[in-house]
């Protein structure tokens, strides 16, 4: 806590001076020196806000107006001709400073009671638990004000290096008693010892679980009554346990072992924006949670004015409230502004989802579109591939028909076999001269028929061998030797 401040204000006069305020706690008074701006300079007013400060007296120039306050609640620490452009600081200070003086009061009341009990434990000759049990009472209370911070850390440090320093000398004293008190608790622990030694034995060696463990609980009672140092009474209460879980896992080896089990558990705007929302809610909750323990603390304190020893407590006590309350007072105005700054986030998180929403439509669509093409040009890629697979088939076809073609333009032999078209060409020919017999033709206009099928057969293979020789299509036939002869 700072005892010394620096601002620029005016005078009464208008004049702009620079402040610097210093209190002075032990007498309880407020000293201020008013410089004017025109004698001060960058590096003087610098050396003031580093130095000065902190705590370090500067010359100050001969303009410089000093004046003497009496710190008071009720009085600012500020004349009234003079005028700062941050007056919620010197009010703030203001508190500060009455809770400073009234702690360094509380500290020299402690401090006198410890000067006071270290004259009385050096005249001890041997010790006495008496002053052990008063001087950690007056420790108690001391510690008590430490943790309600009445007093400052630099005090309350001074206060506990004084204390434990005494205790060390009541320490010193007590082991000189100590020892002898060691070498009856050794004796006390051998006995123990002994009889836990005999539990285990009867335990391995399959006795009753149920006498084993009321003995055991009688070794416990015992053993409370008797007195042993610390170091020994740890050992024996370390086997005690022992012994128990001994008997505890025999008792229970036919239970079911327990199970364990283990559980394991969009966009980069709207994910900075999230993460902003993220950090300023927390903030948001940090300054509410913090309102709420200086609340409590106000409560706390108004609860320990009613049972205040002394007037001097009392207005501590009312000096903190006053300081908690301007505390309290400079966070919601805080939390104000960060209310205001959520508001906006908000909005701005609304556009950038339905920006982002709008984003992802038109980019499914865009898939969707993308996945239809996809699929017609499958679809045609799959007709072209059956088509070509039609006309290699209609090729090899036609190849087959060309080829039979050019067999059966070679010269016939008696003894060869006639080819496809030939001899569908002769099994026509029995058909016609049945039918010419059924007309009662003479035998010379059958001969003349059958000439005229020779020559129909010759033309036929001729046309055929022609075709062979240009570019035949894909719905070139064999000649049909029926349709030839219904022409």
């Amino acid at each position: 806590m700072r005892t010394r401040l620096v601002v620029w204000g005016t005078n009464n006069k208008d004049e702009r001076v620079l402040l610097g305020i210093s209190l002075n706690p032990d007498e309880n008074k407020i000293n201020l020196v008013a410089i004017p701006s025109k004698d001060c300079t960058e590096e003087f007013y610098n050396k003031m806000l580093s130095q000065w400060r902190e705590g370090i007296d500067l010359e100050l120039p001969a303009s410089t107006e000093k004046r003497s306050l009496e710190l008071t609640m009720s009085d600012s620490i500020l004349p009234e001709d003079f005028r700062v452009e941050r007056s919620d600081m010197i009010q703030r200070a203001q508190m500060e400073w009455h809770f400073l003086v009234l702690s360094t009061k509380l500290y020299r009341n402690f401090k006198s009671e410890l000067e006071d009990m270290g004259n009385k434990i050096k005249s001890l000759d041997n010790y006495e638990k008496s002053v052990w049990v008063e001087l950690k009472g007056l420790w108690d209370g001391i510690q008590k004000h430490i943790f309600d911070r009445n007093i400052l850390r630099d005090h309350s440090d001074s206060l506990r290096e004084k204390s434990n320093a005494l205790f060390e000398e009541l320490k010193k004293l007590r082991s000189l008693v100590e020892a002898e008190v060691s070498e009856k608790s050794t004796a006390i622990l051998n006995a123990f010892n002994s009889k836990l030694e005999e539990i285990n034995q009867r335990l391995e060696s399959g006795g009753v679980i149920k006498l084993i463990f009321d003995d055991l609980k009688k070794i416990q009672e015992e053993f409370k009554s008797k007195i042993l140092v610390r170091e020994d009474r740890n050992k024996l209460i370390k086997k005690l346990d022992e012994a128990f879980n001994a008997v505890r896992e025999k008792r229970n080896s036919h239970s079911a072992s327990k199970e364990d089990s283990d559980t394991q558990g969009t966009s980069g705007a709207l994910s900075r924006m999230s993460s902003r929302m993220k950090g300023l809610e927390d903030a948001l909750r940090k300054i509410e949670k913090s309102i709420e323990y200086d609340q409590k603390d106000i409560d706390f304190e108004n609860k320990r004015i009613q049972s205040s020893q002394g007037q001097l407590e009392a207005q501590i006590r009312v000096a903190k409230i006053k300081m908690i309350e301007d505390r309290i007072k400079s966070k919601k105005e805080k939390l104000d502004e960060l209310n205001k700054i959520k508001l906006t986030l908000e909005k701005t998180s609304d556009s950038l989802k339905k920006k982002e929403e709008k984003r992802l439509k038109k980019q499914e669509e865009k898939f969707h579109r993308k996945e239809e093409v996809e699929k017609v040009r499958a679809r045609f890629e799959e007709e072209i591939q059956a088509k070509q697979a039609e006309h290699i088939e209609d090729h090899e076809k036609l190849e087959k028909a060309a080829e039979e073609i050019k067999q059966s333009k070679r010269p016939r032999r008696s003894s060869t076999k006639p080819s496809y078209i030939e001899t569908e060409l002769i099994e026509q020919v029995p058909e016609t001269i049945s039918n010419t017999n059924s007309e009662e033709i003479n035998l010379e206009e059958e001969k003349q028929e059958i000439d005229k099928i020779s020559e129909s057969l010759d033309e036929l293979i001729e046309t055929a061998l022609e075709d062979d020789n240009n570019a035949p299509s894909d719905e070139t036939q064999a000649p049909d030797a029926s349709s030839e002869n219904e022409s």
